[in-house]
């Protein structure tokens, strides 16, 4: 049988239906509030939009290809067009163009993209009235999400001058001249890239920011930054942190083993390296308050196991019998190898240097391990993806964000629509005028449904939850999580059980959590925030054993003892 449905996710769409009837339709005043909820209704049939944020070239757009699976974004040094990049899914690839000028918006074949970021003489006109490039490609992930890769945002620093990029991370002279070089050819400033940048995270669902390696102090910034310009718009049930670029921590330096001898490059793995990394910054207070958990990533690994050609593997077998030790050696110096010739090694150093473009230098001494071992070409681009952690991060994307992608938007309409209402109290404030009837009567609605809708009551838990107001055990804490959908929207997820249990194991299981939630609803020594998650828990919970209890009739008919089927699945 097919498992139990989603308990608790109602259409949220209806909940801006019944905002919509709190506006009188001829209320000129509302006008915009209207267009407001309208808009946010229709979001809850559309995919999410997932913004990959950052501070400038710091490895977004590789991320976006290994996310993917295609090198679609472009990645070059400084050929950026520091526009917005948005991909959605559509059977046929093709690009919308949006102009700055407020022309239509244009369709241009799929070839064209080079066009909208290669600089060139007779091309700086066309780059510099260009807004937005959607890309439309035919990708499982884009049938559930819109990709938004952004431009870059700034760190805390605020700039003295429009030509000097430092506040946006570029911290070498020579580069940072370069860029701002382009960026003039291009008719922008780091002020614009970033204001690109933060008002597609603003219009963003979700949001994944992105790291170059490890969390230095201009990264630190831009998260003190991210956390105080968004710290309410974005939360860890809507962000990731990502560290982009873990495969560099190898060739080891500086790194000491278990026995606090140096490091081995023959068994060093970055990615553990990173993990630790990624571990420690999740400490942080500033980073916890905004991050659900912090990712290793190897994009340009991930990128090149999914897109290298198969030819391309000729020179990896040949280096493979090299032995490990001997090529350990000569990849310690990673700019030499890629540029000195090496008679004990059979591949030139230009093709080296190729290799190392696709796969990282880590990569490529990985996948020579792979293939010394036997493995075939789908095996080792399997084993190379895995040990990427884009496998891993394309989990988190789906599960975390996909699960809960109707209450994700859910809160993005609300809030939008309480900005508006605060927009119309502040006009009528500022023109000495009584607010409108119409913003007292929304704000009453929106703010009955966070105590009695499932979806805005489950919003404000979570909120409590991430802000760290609640006095919860850690298993409490993780029921709270189950049962508003972080592993799951079915029954059995939400009560923390395998897909497969019977549903007379899942009616026990509810209506003990419904014994354990009503005690604590009911402690009066309780602080306020607790008092108000365990009475929405309880809810959540009694919703989930009624769903199972329906069933349970619908199975094995009105009579069925809902204590005595445990052996039966539906599943």
């Amino acid at each position: 049988m097919a498992s139990l449905p989603d308990p608790v996710a109602a259409p949220h769409d209806e909940v801006f239906a019944r905002i919509g009837h709190a506006i009188d339709q001829d209320d000129p005043a509302a006008a915009e509030l209207r267009t407001v909820v309208r808009n946010a209704r229709a979001r809850m049939a559309q995919p999410m939009r997932v913004a990959v944020a950052g501070r400038l070239k710091c490895g977004k757009s590789t991320l976006v290809n290994a996310l993917l699976g295609e090198e679609v974004s472009d990645t070059g040094q400084l050929e950026l067009t520091f526009n917005v990049c948005e991909f959605h899914h559509c059977d046929r690839p093709g690009l919308i163009v949006h102009f700055k000028d407020g022309r239509p918006a244009e369709k241009w074949p799929q070839g064209s993209l080079s066009r909208l970021t290669a600089r060139s003489a007779d091309g700086l006109r066309l780059l510099r009235s260009v807004r937005k490039v959607e890309v439309g490609r035919p990708s499982p992930l884009l049938r559930r999400f819109r990709l938004i890769d952004t431009p870059g945002l700034a760190s805390v620093h605020g700039t003295d001058s429009q030509n000097t990029l430092s506040f946006l991370g570029i911290d070498d002279p020579v580069e940072r001249d370069e860029t701002a070089r382009v960026l003039k050819e291009l008719g922008q400033d780091a002020r614009s890239v970033h204001a690109a940048s933060a008002a597609e995270m603003d219009r963003a669902d979700a949001v994944v920011f992105v790291f170059s390696r490890g969390l230095g102090r201009a990264d630190q910034q831009a998260v003190e930054s991210f956390a105080g310009a968004y710290g309410e718009v974005v939360s860890p049930l809507k962000a990731f942190g990502v560290l982009s670029r873990s495969d560099q921590y190898w060739p080891p330096m500086g790194e000491t083993g278990p026995d606090g001898m140096p490091a081995d490059p023959l068994d060093h793995d970055p990615m553990a390296t990173a993990r630790r990394m990624a571990d420690s910054y999740l400490q942080r207070p500033a980073v916890r308050r905004v991050f659900r958990t912090v990712v290793p990533v190897s994009g340009l690994l991930g990128t090149g196991a999914q897109c290298m050609p198969s030819d391309e593997f000729g020179p990896l077998a040949e280096l493979a019998k090299v032995p490990p030790r001997l090529l350990a050696d000569r990849m310690e110096d990673v700019q030499m190898f890629c540029v000195r010739d090496y008679p004990e090694l059979p591949v030139p150093a230009e093709v080296r240097a190729a290799l190392v473009d696709r796969l990282g230098a880590w990569g490529v001494f990985l996948a020579c391990g792979l293939l010394r071992d036997g493995l075939s070409e789908d095996a080792v681009r399997q084993h190379l993806l895995e040990r990427s952690g884009v496998t891993e991060l394309r989990e988190l994307v789906l599960c975390h964000f996909g699960n809960r992608s109707s209450l994700i938007k859910l809160d993005h309409g609300q809030r939008e629509i309480a900005e508006e209402v605060g927009r119309l109290r502040a006009g009528a404030q500022r023109a000495r005028q009584r607010p409108p009837a119409v913003a007292d009567r929304v704000a009453q609605v929106l703010e009955t449904m966070r105590v009695t809708d499932s979806g805005p009551s489950e919003l404000a838990a979570l909120s409590a939850y991430y802000g760290g107001r609640l006095t919860l055990t850690e298993q409490e804490q993780a029921q709270l999580l189950e049962v508003t959908g972080e592993h799951g929207t079915s029954c059995a997820a939400r009560l923390g059980l395998h897909p497969g249990t019977g549903v007379d194991v899942l009616l026990t299981t509810a209506r003990g959590r419904i014994a354990h939630w009503a005690a604590l609803a009911g402690d009066p020594l309780l602080d306020r925030p607790t008092l108000t998650t365990a009475r929405v828990v309880l809810r959540s919970y009694e919703r989930v054993a009624n769903l199972v209890e329906r069933a349970l009739v619908v199975l094995y008919g009105e009579d069925a003892p809902g204590a005595h089927h445990g052996e039966r699945s539906t599943s």
